[in-house]
C-alpha cells in the first residue's frame, strides 16, 4: 500500500490555516456589515433585517464560517492526539470534546441565517433569537473548551507561554460575559449586548493567532 506524502502533522496545519482564514474572512464580514441598533429598536429583528439587506452576503459569509468552523475543530481535534502522544492529559480531552461539539452547534447556529434569507418574513425574528440562543448555549461550552486547551498547552509550553494565558484568561471572561448577558440582555436595548460583543471580538482574533501559530508549530514538529 502506497504511503500517503502527506503527513498527521501537515494535514491538521492545513486545517488550521483553511479553518482561520475562512474563519476570519466570515468574521470580518461580520464585523463590516454589522453596527449596532439604536436603542428601542427590537434587535433580533434588526439583525434579522441586515441579514435579508445583505443577503448573498450573508450567506456567503454562513458558508465561510461553516467550513472554517469544522476545518478547525478537525485542526484542534488532530493537535490533541499530537499531544496525548507525549503526555496523557484528561483534561485536554475534555476540553477538545467541549471544543468540537461547540463548533457543530455554531454551524447549527449560523444555518439560521439561511432560514431567516429563505424563510417567512413573520418567523425572522424568531429565527433570529434561536439563532443568538443557539450561540449563548454553544458559546457556553466553546469558551470553556478553548480556555482548558490554552491551559493545558501552556502546562507542556506548546506555544508562547504568555499568550495562551492571555487566550486562557480572555475564553474564561467570555464565558462569564455570556452567563451577565443571559440574564441581562434587554431585547430593546442593543447596548446591553456591547460587552459581549466586544470579548468576542478579542477572544476570536486571538483563536485566528493561535490556529496559525498551532499550525506553524505542528509543521515544524
Amino acid at each position: 500500500m502506497k504511503k500517503s506524502s502527506l503527513s498527521e502533522n501537515q494535514l491538521s496545519a492545513f486545517s488550521l490555516y483553511v479553518g482561520s482564514i475562512l474563519s476570519g474572512i466570515s468574521f470580518l464580514i461580520q464585523l463590516l456589515l454589522s453596527s449596532p441598533p439604536n436603542k428601542g429598536e427590537h434587535i433580533f429583528t434588526y439583525y434579522a433585517n441586515q441579514i435579508l439587506l445583505n443577503s448573498n452576503v450573508s450567506m456567503l459569509s454562513a458558508l465561510f464560517s461553516f467550513f472554517g468552523s469544522i476545518a478547525i475543530a478537525f485542526g484542534i481535534f488532530s493537535l490533541n492526539q499530537f499531544i496525548q502522544k507525549k503526555s496523557i492529559n484528561p483534561l485536554m480531552n475534555l476540553s477538545v470534546f467541549l471544543f468540537v461539539i461547540s463548533s457543530i452547534g455554531f454551524v447549527i447556529s449560523r444555518a439560521h441565517d439561511l432560514l431567516i434569507i429563505w424563510g417567512s418574513p413573520s418567523e425572522f425574528s424568531n429565527n433570529m433569537m434561536v439563532e443568538f440562543a443557539l450561540i449563548f448555549s454553544f458559546g457556553l461550552f466553546y469558551w470553556l473548551g478553548i480556555a482548558g486547551i490554552a491551559y493545558c498547552l501552556k502546562e507542556n509550553e506548546f506555544l508562547n507561554n504568555n499568550f495562551l494565558l492571555a487566550l486562557s484568561i480572555a475564553s474564561i471572561f467570555n464565558f462569564l460575559l455570556i452567563i451577565y448577558t443571559i440574564f441581562n440582555v434587554d431585547p430593546y436595548d442593543g447596548s446591553t449586548l456591547v460587552p459581549l460583543y466586544t470579548g468576542f471580538t478579542i477572544g476570536n482574533i486571538l483563536v485566528i493567532f493561535f490556529c496559525f501559530l498551532s499550525a506553524k508549530k505542528l509543521i515544524n514538529s
